[in-house]
């Protein structure tokens, strides 16, 4: 199984992005073909992010999501979807993924004196490896051991798949054909009454 299917049969989907707080109108937003044009405009200017952050966000987002046979993050335009969302957060959610974004160039630069948007791909993958499981890194004459470097990792891998997967691109790999919600839900038409003999 591949770590596209990993995420995708995960907790990562519209669940996830309740569990970071992405509201639900947001994602009726991502999944909606006029916004996803919106998204799409050539002209499109993160609204949150700073330039630095949205070129971080971006390189990210597609290492943990690339392209393969089916479209990446980078199409599904997860980090234009991410700023925008973020940009109606309390300050409190910013913070923490600001600072979680932020550890990926401080992890990069620690380990390879590069920021993460200018590491090879190798090396992405290889910091990625690093903080996919949690554990310790004990560093010679070094009495803390704590690696924050994996919490940081699920923050933004929970962010950047619930994202992914209320986008049309993501929405479609899960089985969406493209059409909107057909027909309008009435609900139950009978009588409170009626459903009595039925208890």
């Amino acid at each position: 199984m591949n770590r596209r299917e990993l995420l995708r049969n995960s907790l990562l989907t519209i669940g996830a992005a309740a569990s970071v707080n992405i509201p639900v109108e947001a994602l009726i937003f991502a999944s909606g073909d006029d916004a996803a044009r919106e998204l799409a405009r050539p002209d499109w200017a993160p609204v949150f992010l700073n330039a630095q952050q949205n070129e971080a966000l971006l390189a990210l987002s597609e290492t943990i999501i690339p392209a393969t046979d089916t479209p990446g993050a980078k199409e599904a335009y997860v980090n234009r979807f991410l700023d925008l969302v973020l940009s109606a957060l309390p300050p409190e959610t910013q913070r923490e993924f600001l600072d979680s974004l932020a550890w990926f160039d401080s992890g990069a630069m620690a380990r390879y004196k590069a920021t993460f948007v200018n590491l090879s791909d190798q090396e992405k993958q290889d910091l990625l490896n690093l903080v996919a499981w949690p554990h310790t890194q004990v560093r010679w004459g070094e009495t803390d051991s704590n690696f924050d470097g994996h919490e940081h990792f699920e923050r933004m891998k929970t962010w950047i798949a619930g994202a992914y997967y209320s986008s049309p691109v993501g929405l479609k790999e899960l089985g969406w054909d493209g059409w909107p919600a057909r027909g309008i839900f009435k609900g139950c038409e009978h009588q409170p009454e009626e459903h009595q003999d039925a208890k």
